[in-house]
């Protein structure tokens, strides 16, 4: 039978790197992305290494949470059940005190509202099933809070906090909920020249880690796993 994974933030960076690890293992992809040229360059990126590959996209735009419940129940209902999901959608606003009300409403809807609601409707379907595991991209800035990203701090200790209490609610499901807290990875979002991008957590370890939880034995669980980027800790 078909293995399906649901990836947001698909198309790009630790969400690319998710959907190719993934399909090594003979997955059908589910990626959603706010951007319809990104979801096509990451399908046809996709097709030269994996040709035979069942890739499906799906162009939300997750900054707005009232269209994604109206439209996840649709979609959730097209595939007969679904083993993994993966919420790596995720936007990163520096400041704190001054950023507008129209900035913190885009980071907490896409970072926290989004994010939420689409687990919400994903583990409806997985109790249904019967089993499952759902990944939620969070951050050591929200197990440990950061200065000059107050907002994101807070967005990340949410889904942290979130990501625990859905942890022990679905456990009993056959359902395994795990809060990736990576610190600073390799992607657009952090490429601000202010450390080499090289020694930087590199989006491949995500996928590691996701491959280290997934394949841990039946009794072995891991709720939230940090993972910190030796250049950061050393400044």
């Amino acid at each position: 039978m078909k293995k399906y994974v649901m990836i947001t933030g698909g198309s790009r960076g630790i969400g690319l790197s998710v959907a190719s690890y993934f399909l090594k293992n003979d997955y059908s992809l589910i990626l959603v992305s706010k951007n319809i040229t990104s979801l096509l360059n990451a399908k046809l990126y996709l097709h030269q290494t994996f040709p035979s590959a069942e890739i499906d996209i799906y162009n939300i735009d997750l900054s707005i949470p009232s269209y994604v419940v109206n439209v996840f129940d649709e979609i959730l209902s097209r595939y007969p059940k679904l083993d993994v999901l993966v919420n790596s959608t995720g936007i990163l606003t520096h400041g704190n005190i001054n950023l507008s009300y129209q900035e913190l409403l885009e980071l907490i809807n896409v970072n926290l509202l989004s994010t939420i609601m689409v687990t919400n409707l994903v583990a409806k379907k997985m109790k249904l099933q019967g089993f499952g595991h759902i990944f939620n991209l969070g951050s050591t800035a929200g197990l440990d809070a950061v200065p000059k990203i107050a907002a994101y701090s807070a967005t990340k200790s949410a889904i942290v906090s979130y990501s625990q209490s859905l942890y022990k609610e679905l456990l009993p499901f056959n359902i395994k909920v795990c809060c990736l807290c990576p610190s600073v990875v390799d992607t657009d979002m952090t490429n601000d020249g202010r450390i080499d991008n090289a020694t930087k957590i590199q989006v491949d370890d995500l996928a590691k880690s996701i491959d280290y939880v997934i394949n841990l034995s039946d009794y072995a669980t891991i709720a939230v796993l940090p993972i910190r980027c030796t250049t950061m800790d050393l400044l």
